[in-house]
């Protein structure tokens, strides 16, 4: 009877052992869990932070360089409104000196022979008086070069007119600058003021831009891209071929 009952109580001790051993264990492995939760929480709020001041750094960096875009288009449209200033004012100042000499040309080209005068001439008269009956045949006007056709055949023109009129050679760059239009008129933008009212020299601009050799460069390169179009008969497209070549 006493070793049932010792029996008994060691059984009943090892329950009470093994319960509290498994008691144990189990708050171990809450306490385990919870710990891990909170490193898993840390680590991913950790890992938001950085996220975040990732995406904010992005951002700073994408502003940034959408400040220095605008900032360089600003910039860019400044320099274009100011160039385009420049060149309606060069421009205009062109314009200006070629009303100038139309209107200095017009007034010399006028001869009225009421107002001549009746007294002998004195030399200084007489040279007058020459020029003034030379004006009055200078009726043949030269027609305007824009740079769009053969400058050596308009170049010919201008200079039969200025034949005809008896033109001088002073005269002759008067009447070419009145001449220019568009693109060629801007050819006065390489020329010093004080080198305009000579003849040779505004040749010698329009020469090198529009002359043989600068042609020939812009025809070799039509040619490349010179194809037959479709309304274009054989012929037609053969002898545009022809002309640019020659």
């Amino acid at each position: 009877m006493d070793d049932d009952m010792r029996t008994v109580r060691r059984q009943k001790g090892e329950r009470k052992s093994g319960d509290r051993r498994t008691n144990d264990d189990d708050k171990r492995t809450v306490k385990r869990q919870k710990g891990e939760r909170k490193s898993d929480e840390r680590r991913t709020n950790d890992d938001d932070r950085r996220t975040v001041r990732r995406q904010e750094g992005e951002r700073k960096n994408g502003d940034s360089k959408t400040n220095d875009d605008d900032k360089r288009t600003e910039n860019k449209e400044e320099i274009e409104r100011k160039l385009e200033d420049t060149r309606r004012q060069v421009q205009k100042e062109i314009l200006e000196k070629i009303n100038g000499l139309e209107h200095q040309l017009h007034r010399t080209s006028i001869a009225d022979s009421g107002d001549c005068p009746t007294s002998p001439a004195t030399p200084l008269q007489h040279s007058s008086l020459m020029h003034t009956e030379r004006s009055v045949h200078k009726m043949l006007k030269p027609p305007t070069y824009d740079g769009q056709s053969s400058w050596s055949m308009y170049r010919r023109q201008f200079e039969a007119a200025a034949k005809a009129n008896g033109w001088t050679p002073q005269e002759m760059a008067t009447s070419l600058v009145i001449s220019l239009r568009g693109q060629a008129l801007e050819i006065l933008q390489s020329i010093p003021e004080e080198q305009q009212n000579d003849y040779d020299r505004i040749v010698g601009a329009l020469e090198i831009r529009y002359g043989h050799k600068y042609l020939r460069q812009v025809y070799q390169s039509q040619i490349k891209s010179r194809q037959q179009r479709s309304n274009e008969s054989l012929q037609e497209y053969e002898a545009d071929i022809e002309r640019l070549i020659h």
